[in-house]
């Protein structure tokens, strides 16, 4: 097992661009179609791994399971798989697999798209009740096939205009997000955040391994720790410091069960310098030790 998860960048192939790249799936059924000539992604999908980047998957057709930071979804058919920069996950197909996976840069989104939100917008792309996969029938089925088929054909011809690709990212987005909250079976608000907690999230979600205390965050936002806290708490349920230690511990339960490395290192990958503050935290968040919760997803997945 490695030291690290592994993780992945994704790189331009113009310093001046922001980053966008499409490939196919390994085990790939397109034949003699011009999808055949997208390159098949180099990354070890079977194996659990991460990005600095988001992924859309667009699966037309194939069966098996996607696991995405200990959730697992079943893969029936068609559907879009959404990733977040950070999520660790891996593929397990059960034979061929049609579609494309698209990997993208934030800055490639918002310079195409300038006029978005964003994309903590998308249900799919937000901290709370986020949809990670949305399940297609025929008709939007055939709409994103429609839409990648001409995606990629711009995308392949070597004098592509980008403004295009950026835009073709942008309607599957808003079409997907459409379809996210159409398939919702609750009744979920609006998602929109205030630009204080939309600013804060956008920090922590960068930075909640080198900066823990709110105060760090308050200070770069010109607002009082309390206040910052009080606004967080409210339209995300919870306060910034347990917003902070969520994202702490998600990570380092990617670590505990993804490496070797022991509680102590871990304690100091995530900069807590007090390792016994750490086992004492993620006993009180979860109500096991870190060796308890490695031993126990470990003991699952055997079973």
């Amino acid at each position: 097992m490695n030291e690290r998860i592994p993780t992945h960048q994704l790189t331009s192939d113009k310093a001046s661009i922001p980053a966008l790249k499409i490939f196919r799936f390994k085990n790939s059924s397109q034949l003699e179609t011009e999808a055949s000539l997208l390159p098949i992604t180099p990354l070890p999908t079977d194996s659990p791994h991460r990005h600095t980047y988001y992924e859309i998957l667009f699966i037309e057709q194939g069966q098996g399971f996607h696991e995405i930071d200990f959730q697992t979804y079943p893969i029936q058919g068609a559907g879009l798989h959404f990733l977040m920069p950070g999520q660790v996950h891996l593929l397990t197909l059960q034979g061929p697999c049609q579609g494309y996976i698209i990997a993208f840069s934030e800055d490639y989104f918002s310079f195409y798209n300038p006029d978005s939100q964003g994309l903590t917008s998308f249900p799919f792309f937000r901290s709370k009740q986020r949809q990670a996969v949305v399940s297609l029938v025929e008709n939007d089925r055939k709409y994103f096939h429609n839409v990648l088929e001409n995606m990629v054909s711009d995308h392949l011809t070597t004098e592509a205009d980008q403004i295009l690709t950026g835009k073709y990212l942008g309607i599957l987005l808003q079409k997907g997000s459409f379809l996210a909250k159409k398939n919702e079976t609750e009744l979920v608000p609006s998602f929109s955040l205030p630009e204080l907690v939309a600013q804060f999230k956008e920090l922590a979600d960068k930075q909640y391994q080198s900066q823990h205390d709110v105060q760090s965050y308050a200070m770069a936002l010109n607002v009082s720790a309390d206040y910052l806290s009080k606004s967080v708490k409210k339209h995300l349920g919870v306060s910034a410091g347990e917003y902070i230690q969520t994202k702490l511990l998600m990570e380092a339960k990617r670590l505990l069960v993804f490496t070797p490395l022991s509680s102590k290192e871990i304690a100091y990958t995530l900069q807590i310098e007090d390792p016994s503050y750490f086992g004492r935290l993620f006993k009180r968040k979860t109500g096991l030790t870190p060796n308890e919760y490695r031993q126990s997803v470990r003991k699952s997945t055997t079973i």
